[in-house]
């Protein structure tokens, strides 16, 4: 049956009038009478009583009403759901632990948006395990993770590096003579994070522990202490000498890796992401 006669049976039910359906329907009245009349015999009913100036529904078209404004309605939530479902398929939903969006994933991510690569995106933040709980789901198309996942159903490629150096606001400070130094700890992977660690640093209880290289930085710069924190976000920082490597304490690598599940349908389109440059300032 076609809809545009359930809509004018609609509109002249409401205005009682086919003058003024017309003008609604931006039709002439005699269209809306050929609808409504096209209605009648594909249903084999009269809907409407018709008089001089007086429109009434008949008792068919008053029972018709419900069905007719159901079937509007759910041929409305149908057109609703496949355009959300068409948005969907555009929309690349991509996920990162705090500190990586803060060391600059979002600059990466907006080049490689600005040369047409992908319509639309969502960008979330979550931890390590939200973010594979979420892949899983199929809630997130992509993830940045500190440490590689061991789930089956998601693939892993290595995506970057970069370095975390030891500094203070203490200037020419050696790391035998960091004890009694406030110790602020960056979480960025709990595995990874105490490889190539100094042992002095991991027997020790942190000042303050956050997943926010801002937070980090900021606490160090106002009350002192040392830390580990990405090189290039502290770059300016020891150009102005308002921070300070630690002498003798190593510089670590710390990877970054790519996430998504098995199957991923826009996988093709994750050449040109990889290809775009990711530096944090370490060696590739």
């Amino acid at each position: 049956m076609d809809t545009d006669l359930l809509r004018t049976f609609i509109e002249v039910s409401k205005t009682r009038h086919f003058g003024r359906a017309a003008e609604n329907l931006y039709l002439t009245q005699s269209a809306v009478s050929f609808r409504i009349r096209q209605l009648e015999q594909q249903l084999g009913v009269t809907l409407f009583a018709r008089h001089r100036n007086n429109i009434q529904l008949t008792t068919a078209g008053q029972h018709l009403i419900p069905y007719a404004e159901t079937i509007l309605l759910t041929l409305g939530r149908a057109k609703q759901e496949l355009a959300r479902d068409q948005a969907q398929q555009q929309l690349l939903a991509v996920g990162a632990p705090l500190f990586c969006w803060e060391m600059g994933l979002q600059a990466w991510l907006d080049h490689w948006f600005a040369q047409g690569s992908q319509p639309a995106l969502r960008l979330e933040t979550a931890n390590r395990e939200q973010l594979c709980r979420q892949l899983l789901e199929r809630t997130l198309d992509l993830a940045i993770l500190a440490e590689p996942s061991k789930i089956d159903e998601v693939t892993v490629r290595p995506l970057a590096e970069y370095q975390l150096t030891l500094v203070s606001r203490t200037p020419q400070l050696t790391l035998e003579q960091t004890a009694n130094q406030p110790l602020i700890w960056l979480e960025c992977g709990q595995q990874s994070a105490q490889q190539g660690m100094p042992a002095l640093l991991l027997q020790r209880t942190p000042t303050l522990q956050t997943g926010s290289v801002t937070q980090a930085l900021q606490h160090l710069l106002a009350h002192g202490g040392i830390g580990y924190l990405p090189r290039h976000l502290v770059s300016q920082a020891l150009k102005q000498e308002q921070l300070h490597l630690v002498e003798g304490a190593p510089t670590l690598i710390r990877p970054l890796y790519l996430a998504y599940r098995h199957g991923f349908d826009q996988e093709e389109r994750l050449g040109n992401l990889l290809a775009a440059p990711l530096n944090f300032g370490a060696r590739r």
